[in-house]
């Protein structure tokens, strides 16, 4: 498993990632492990950087110890850069920001992605600016490729849906200013305004839009979301501010609080808590679902060393078999290894205090 514990900015999200595997790890070992096996997992610090992140697996893989099962947990850019390491190592891999190739079988046969594909995470923003009552919309993203294709697939989406895209802006990941940008997306008078970035800049969005007087309503992605910024309160970030106004971004039905919860969900909450505090929100915990998914899948293909047949497997597997806690079903097959998830586990919602990974818990 890779991540980016200690960087800065994603050190909380990449250490909740890291807490959701040790969860599914702690339940599959006390139930008997896989195949009469332990799952051990180890995880790899790869300090934010794709070319770090090359290095150290292409080393780690060269080596005895190469593994069966690669968990990546990180930004689209370190998907891009590790994932053919992956492939070309015959190793299943769960990546959590899908590639424009990353769930292709034809592309990437041994990886699976564990969120949802830029077309399955697009579809729930037309339905929700309809109940907006909104007839058009702007889009400013960052130069990332998942916010790329999120982007391009909204304007797709929506606009043959009848809504009308009067701009698409974009901004470099590094930029400390988007005020221009957004003023040339105000100028054009937009009913709402669809926000893809990560971290720092999604601060730089909401200074911007204060900064410019603009009360247009966002609607961010799920990105947006987990930002620091976004989801922690003054002075490290702006929840609960004026900034915040009128907000409302992407997540899963399994992040937002609910005390009649699927079963999963709640042991894996549990599961984690075992670990301390939750630092981040569920949005970023799929890799426990990874390794469910790993362990059906080794189980039902007879092995714990065969890749091609332990993809395969997770192919074959009946949507909502495997007890994953995240979203209830994946539905994989042999010509898609994207997520598929149905609309209907997206909602969106303003930003809270997060307790325990959730949205909208009592006392947030």
């Amino acid at each position: 498993m890779t991540s980016s514990i200690t960087s800065a900015g994603v050190g909380a999200n990449d250490k909740t990632a890291i807490m959701a595997a040790k969860a599914a790890v702690a339940t599959i070992n006390a139930a008997g492990g896989v195949l009469g096996k332990p799952v051990e997992l180890s995880v790899i610090d790869i300090a934010g950087d794709a070319t770090t992140a090359v290095t150290k697996l292409q080393q780690q893989w060269t080596s005895s110890k190469k593994p069966i099962i690669y968990l990546q947990v990180g930004q689209s850019t370190i998907a891009k850069a590790t994932l053919p390491i992956a492939t070309q190592n015959k190793v299943v891999s769960f990546n959590q920001s899908p590639t424009d190739t990353s769930g292709d079988p034809s592309k990437t046969p041994y990886n699976f992605d564990l969120s949802p594909s830029t077309p399955n995470y697009a579809e729930a923003f037309c339905p929700e600016m309809k109940k907006m009552n909104a007839k058009t919309f702007g889009i400013i993203y960052n130069d990332s490729p998942f916010a790329e294709g999120l982007t391009s697939e909204v304007a797709k989406q929506c606009q043959a849906a009848g809504l009308t895209m009067v701009g698409r802006e974009k901004f470099k990941l590094d930029a400390l200013d988007v005020t221009p940008q957004l003023s040339a997306l105000q100028a054009k008078h937009p009913d709402v305004l669809v926000v893809s970035s990560y971290g720092a800049p999604s601060g730089y969005v909401l200074q911007g839009r204060d900064k410019l007087g603009w009360d247009v309503p966002i609607l961010g992605d799920n990105a947006f979301m987990v930002s620091p910024v976004v989801n922690t309160p003054p002075p490290d970030g702006m929840l609960g501010t004026d900034k915040e106004k009128n907000v409302r971004a992407e997540v899963f039905q399994s992040t937002v609080y609910d005390a009649n919860a699927p079963a999963p969900l709640k042991d894996m909450i549990t599961e984690m808590k075992k670990q301390g505090t939750i630092p981040a929100p569920l949005i970023v915990a799929y890799m426990h679902d990874a390794v469910v998914l790993a362990a059906a899948g080794a189980e039902a293909a007879g092995t714990t060393t065969d890749a091609a047949k332990i993809a395969k497997a997770i192919e074959g597997l009946k949507p909502g078999g495997p007890k994953t806690a995240i979203f209830p079903a994946y539905h994989f097959t042999s010509s898609s290894h994207s997520a598929n998830v149905d609309v209907t586990s997206f909602l969106f919602t303003a930003p809270t205090k997060v307790i325990d990974g959730q949205f909208g818990a009592p006392g947030a």
